[in-house]
């Protein structure tokens, strides 16, 4: 870990305003700010040498130390810890589950944390047809909850990505073919604003702010609570099919393009598979994850995939969300670096097959990383998913299209930070290569998944340009001293100014 004194000593940019309006970021305001708010929220402020037991998904993000850590149970609170570090220039990180990638991304480098891993209220509401959430639930922790009363919300796939940085991204799930993003299924936000006011934002109330909250991340201030849709939901099919796919990849590939764009009216029906690579052994893999929202384990959409030779089904059950959510956890579990990086396009089993390609190649080139881990993942978006965009005045996302997309996800894991410039290369190397040939198919789509984008990519970009002149603007007015800003006090994720 890096000693406390060191974070303190490196040099910030002062905020993007005027002297006399914003003062520089000062790492001693922030252990003024962690001071006062021990005196007056006492154990919910955690210091370093009492900060053993925090652990966060990545690496990167283990190795920063904040000034302090706050533990905070209402939104009230958050408003005040808001309020403290606003009045002491103190630059602070948000932590919903901790599952970003990037150091400072939820976790501060020297500021402070604020951590609503306390706030996991889940009130039912309206004859259990929506909930009101608190924004420190994990996906898993919201499945159980809700899965207590055999209720569902439309989540993703893994036990700990935080619910926070899931729904304000967009949010891909299981049950996205029947009800669209999950960010199209918050009817109200609870924010506290970067003045620390407190509010509730809906379609009605304020309908800019609640468009830029769909998809706009963490530009607008701290969102506590989400009301969100559930439904209820019993035990379904999900697993993955193995076996020597890799021989049959024609068919794999094939049989994908089929699912995305002929078995569009069986809403029950999703998947992905993924591309994997064994770098000790040097050797290249295909699996299939089969998702079915009812407890049948042969549905009709998977036929033609399970009748592929060597087609291993045995990793298929019926089961609980939370359980294959745990699943989805393990196979990636807490401490190593991390990198996504991904890519959009309309559907083609010889893109697939292209972008499969250049990632074998680039991958092999980063093959002696200590601890590599890399896999490629493709996944669909559905048309009905794409029109769930326009419903209560429509999101940020800024989707156009005249039909299905694709969605190719790069994943790496490695252990050791010598590696990380060779392999923040590899991936700008296969998005370049995957961009030129998306391109050159005809087949290239601007918007990019801002959960699954790299660093290195420009995700609001495609947006469009109307989208992101309105989510400016609505960052302007809700926040004209930057603080959520790129040169503010909570300056991670994607930026908009």
């Amino acid at each position: 870990m890096i000693p406390l004194p060191l974070l303190f000593a490196v040099p910030l940019v002062a905020a993007q305003f005027p002297s006399n309006t914003c003062p520089t970021v000062s790492f001693s305001g922030c252990e003024a700010a962690c001071n006062i708010l021990s005196e007056t929220l006492g154990s919910s402020v955690h210091f370093p040498a009492n900060n053993s037991d925090f652990i966060v998904w990545d690496a990167k993000q283990q190795e920063v130390v904040s000034a302090c850590r706050v533990t905070p149970t209402t939104s009230e609170q958050v408003s005040q810890i808001l309020t403290v570090l606003t009045g002491h220039w103190c630059r602070f990180a948000v932590k919903s589950g901790g599952h970003a990638r990037n150091a400072d991304d939820s976790v501060s480098a020297g500021g402070v944390t604020i951590d609503l891993v306390e706030m996991k209220s889940v009130e039912l509401l309206e004859d259990n047809t929506k909930a009101t959430v608190g924004a420190g639930h994990t996906l898993g922790s919201l499945y159980t909850s809700l899965e207590a009363h055999n209720l569902m919300f439309v989540g993703g796939r893994v036990f700990d990505v935080g619910t926070g940085g899931y729904l304000l991204g967009g949010g891909l799930s299981n049950w996205a073919p029947v009800y669209g993003f999950g960010t199209d299924n918050v009817f109200e936000f609870e924010l506290v604003l970067p003045n620390g006011t407190l509010t509730k934002v809906n379609d009605v109330s304020q309908p800019d702010l609640y468009f830029a909250l769909r998809g706009g991340m963490n530009n607008f201030g701290i969102v506590t609570k989400f009301t969100v849709r559930v439904f209820p939901q019993g035990q379904f099919l999900y697993g993955n099919v193995m076996g020597p796919l890799l021989d049959s990849r024609d068919a794999v590939t094939e049989e994908a393009f089929k699912l995305t764009t002929e078995w569009k009216n069986d809403t029950k029906m999703t998947f992905s598979y993924g591309y994997r690579y064994n770098a000790s052994m040097d050797q290249f893999s295909l699996y299939f994850t089969e998702t079915y929202t009812d407890p049948i384990m042969e549905p009709g959409p998977f036929r033609g995939l399970n009748a592929i030779p060597g087609a291993d089904r045995s990793g298929l059950r019926i089961d609980v969300a939370s359980s294959f959510a745990a699943d989805g956890a393990r196979g990636r579990p807490p401490g190593a670096r991390n990198l996504y990086a991904t890519m959009t396009y309309y559907p083609s089993a010889e893109l697939d097959r292209g972008i499969q390609d250049i990632y074998g190649e680039e991958v092999r080139s980063v093959r002696d990383a200590t601890g590599l881990s890399p896999n490629l993942i493709f996944q669909p978006v559905f048309e009905a998913q794409i029109r769930s965009c326009k419903e209560r005045g429509g999101n940020a996302l800024g989707i156009e299209a005249d039909g299905p997309l694709s969605i190719a996800l790069l994943t790496i894991g490695w252990s050791q930070q010598k590696d990380d410039p060779s392999i923040y290369a590899l991936a700008k190397r296969w998005v370049d290569r995957t961009k030129a040939l998306t391109v050159a198919a005809g087949k290239d789509h601007p918007w990019l998944y801002i959960n699954y984008a790299s660093q290195q990519q420009d995700p609001f970009a495609g947006y469009g340009e109307k989208n992101l002149d309105r989510l400016r603007k609505v960052h302007q007015d809700v926040d004209p001293m930057g603080i959520f800003g790129s040169r503010g006090l909570c300056r991670v994720y994607f930026k908009l100014l």
